[in-house]
């Protein structure tokens, strides 16, 4: 594939760890605010969901750089 395409991933893979570390750190602040389990556990599950995200993106562009 061109380099446009590993250029869009990259782009896309920062904009996802962006989002997780905002998130980590709204988890962190929900510590202490004493937020419901079943919320913090949604935010828990988003974050896993979005980490597996930056794993596959690396791992295209892993592929797409061969």
């Amino acid at each position: 594939m061109g380099v446009g395409t590993i250029n869009s991933l990259i782009r896309h893979r920062d904009a996802v760890v962006l989002k997780h570390k905002t998130l980590d750190k709204s988890i962190k602040e929900a510590y202490s605010k004493r937020i419901g389990d079943i919320q913090l556990h949604r935010m828990k599950k988003e974050k896993l969901s979005l980490k597996e995200e930056i794993v596959a993106i690396n791992n295209q562009i892993a592929e797409r750089a061969e």
